[in-house]
């Protein structure tokens, strides 16, 4: 059987263009999806439907990735039908408008905050919102902590940094706002609204929409200049499947690796592994992009950290000092953080307890990119992932001031009652440029934020890998949907905006857009 669209990988956006797509009876469309699908709420474990936290063993991929040189840190994506949207803190949001108009002026006209704010809209149903700037009834419903919800260690992080002077905020996905104030969120109490909940649940009733999980697909089938179906991994002979039009919705990592696998991406690379080069374009895999993150931890007092309640309720968004650039950073209280999760059983023993009470420093404005490559032809062997973080002196300054500023606040009087102390860190290595730069780029990790690895641009930009209708360069019926084509990395969270882009192509391909060139 021939397929209309096959789109391989149901999470963030792949689920979101394929209960669009499917809306027209007439369009035959499979979704592929590596990890397991659970069909019904009955059926979905609790790890994906809670709300307030992640989960980031059961349903995980197992990556690793260099964050700096030498130092390998766990790299979390969700596997399983919702992808990230089904393992993630449910945080819903948007970046800035300059983040989008960022991408029309590289070339991407039909990307500007004025053309995806429509698709923001549409997603989502927020009845506390703006109307002019916030959906209702669309998909996936967004709320916001009240006041009287915050336990206290999240009450007691607000308060310090209203005192501090960062203003309130009401709405985060307001184009202006910067300050403290309650997450908004993808959830209906506690409940998790990822892809899977919000778009599949619903349009799995129909026949024309077939979706099969564990399917790990290894490349793309390419005859002449034309995506004609994909390979399916699997013991013994593997499967092949036909499309009309093939969309690789994987993600930032596992979208490039198929790429790459199908001989897609730089040719020295490509043949280097003995692939049959396909179409030689050198931007996939590069450009990775994500947001670097350190953190304090704090060893609490006794009833202080419950790992029964929200993760984090309450974020401050502001601009680094000395920085041009809004609302470049972002600090969150985590209630608890599991010790030996991030770090192993030495460091519960360095941290001196397994659960503490977290202050992570992201920077949302990275000038650092990564890579991403290939290092077997077997798509069970997963890629090497080189991220970079705090190599540009800008990023480790900016982290730097942060974790200065989350040490202030760690020791203001409401927070400092619930802890014992700062763990690893001393007023010493806070003091100390040298000494605080060696514990940035000691604990830096992710905020599970990778994108850009076969980014959109114009057909005159070398390491564009699609045009801005998420088309691939030089290989027809071929698209990438997700984060991969991320011209630049957002000022946020960027779950909101894989959804988005679903949405925004996926009116694209019903109406024959996305497959003319330009």
């Amino acid at each position: 059987m021939e397929y209309d669209d096959i789109i391989v990988g149901g999470g963030s956006a792949g689920a979101v263009l394929a209960a669009r797509l499917s809306e027209e009876p007439v369009r035959r469309v499979l979704l592929l999806e590596a990890g397991p699908d659970y069909a019904t709420m009955e059926s979905t474990p609790d790890d994906l439907q809670d709300g307030w936290h992640m989960s980031l063993r059961a349903h995980d991929w197992g990556l690793t990735a260099e964050a700096v040189p030498g130092r390998v840190i766990p790299y979390p994506r969700g596997r399983v039908i919702g992808g990230s949207s089904a393992v993630n803190a449910t945080i819903a949001l948007r970046g800035v408008p300059a983040d989008y108009d960022e991408w029309a002026a590289l070339g991407n006209d039909e990307w500007s905050w004025a053309k995806v704010l429509p698709y923001f809209r549409r997603l989502e149903d927020d009845p506390e919102g703006a109307s002019e700037l916030h959906g209702r009834g669309g998909p996936v419903t967004i709320c916001r902590w009240r006041p009287d919800e915050l336990i206290p260690v999240q009450r007691a992080f607000f308060e310090v940094c209203r005192r501090l002077g960062f203003p309130e905020v009401i709405d985060h996905n307001h184009p202006e706002a910067a300050g403290v104030g309650p997450f908004p969120q993808n959830r209906r109490g506690r409940l998790r609204l990822s892809t899977a909940i919000a778009y599949l649940l619903p349009a799995r009733h129909r026949p024309n929409l077939i979706i099969r999980p564990h399917c790990l697909v290894n490349r793309v089938l390419v005859a002449g200049d034309r995506a004609v179906g994909v390979d399916i991994a699997g013991e013994g002979q593997p499967e092949q499947v036909r499309g009309r039009r093939i969309t690789l919705a994987a993600g930032a990592i596992g979208s490039p690796a198929i790429l790459l696998r199908s001989g897609i991406g730089p040719t020295a690379a490509v043949a280097g592994l003995g692939i049959e080069p396909v179409a030689d374009l050198p931007g996939v895999g590069a450009g990775l992009a994500d947001h670097p993150v350190t953190r304090l931890l704090l060893v609490p007092k006794p009833g202080s950290c419950d790992p029964g309640t929200p993760l984090a309720q309450v974020v401050v968004r502001y601009t680094a000092p000395g920085s041009g650039e809004f609302n470049d950073m972002q600090q969150v209280m985590f209630s608890h953080v599991d010790v030996a999760g991030i770090g192993g059983r030495q460091a519960v023993t360095a941290v001196g307890t397994p659960l503490a009470i977290g202050l992570p420093v992201a920077l949302e404005r990275p000038h650092t990119r990564g890579l991403l490559e290939l290092v077997s032809t077997d798509p069970y062997v997963p890629p090497r992932i080189q991220l970079n973080f705090a190599d540009d002196p800008q990023d480790l300054r900016r982290l730097m001031a942060g974790t200065r500023l989350a040490w202030q606040i760690a020791h203001q009087p409401e927070i400092a009652r619930h802890m014992r102390q700062v763990a690893l860190l001393s007023e010493e290595t806070i003091s100390s440029d040298d000494a605080l730069a060696s514990y940035v780029r000691a604990t830096v990790s992710t905020q599970f934020h990778p994108c850009g690895t076969a980014r959109m641009g114009l057909a005159d930009d070398p390491m564009a890998v699609v045009d801005q209708h998420c088309q691939v360069r030089a290989v027809q019926n071929l698209h990438v949907v997700d984060a991969s084509v991320m011209p630049t990395i957002p000022r946020a969270n960027i779950n909101l905006t894989c959804i988005m882009i679903g949405e925004h192509v996926a009116e694209w391909m019903r109406d024959g857009a996305a497959d003319k060139p330009g």
